[in-house]
């Protein structure tokens, strides 16, 4: 298959789990050349990631000089897209999960295109006043799917118990608040 087919694949298998349809994990390529490529997710991800961080220079009142404020955003996206997948096996080998573990980062990595693809928009309307009262009930919402899509994701990938799925979330977003909380102290 193609590389362009597997991203085609990937994405439609997020989609049908985003539908909360276990059956979307069929599509990925749940191979060690797969797992690979699903980090090339954050390439496709990244034209909104810049047009967020170069909206948020100009909206918000940051000190910093643009090259520097670039610069550390972008090593908090690369450190946000592995941090989280090289923590994790240790987890996985404590819930005897670690022969579902590529398979996980596989989807984890491919629905973040579709989680990206709702939120940037969302936040980028929301800090340019564009949605009514400030748009934090839209973030909220956004987060709050994005949340619940995690959890399944988790639970159906790792074949594991909701509430342990919940704890992983809970990690993965303490691990997300760490690394944007550091960054933000950098600008």
């Amino acid at each position: 298959m193609s590389f362009l087919g597997e991203v085609l694949n990937s994405l439609y298998g997020a989609y049908r789990l985003a539908r909360m349809d276990p059956h979307g994990l069929s599509f990925f390529n749940n191979t060690e050349e797969g797992f690979w490529n699903s980090f090339k997710a954050a390439a496709v991800i990244l034209p909104l990631f810049l047009v967020l961080t170069a909206v948020r220079y100009t909206v918000d009142d940051i000190d910093s000089s643009l090259l520097r404020y670039f610069f550390i955003e972008m090593i908090a996206y690369v450190v946000g897209w592995v941090a989280f997948p090289v923590l994790i096996p240790r987890i996985c080998a404590q819930l005897q999960r670690t022969h579902h573990y590529m398979r996980f980062i596989i989807a984890y990595n491919w629905s973040a295109v579709l989680q990206n693809a709702l939120y940037i928009p969302i936040v980028l309307f929301s800090i340019t006043g564009l949605l009514p009262g400030g748009g934090g009930f839209f973030v909220l919402m956004a987060m709050i799917a994005i949340i619940v899509y995690s959890w399944f994701i988790t639970k159906t990938a790792l074949d594991i118990p909701g509430p342990v799925a919940a704890a992983i979330v809970v990690f993965d977003l303490f691990i997300s608040f760490t690394i944007n909380m550091y960054a933000e102290a950098l600008i």
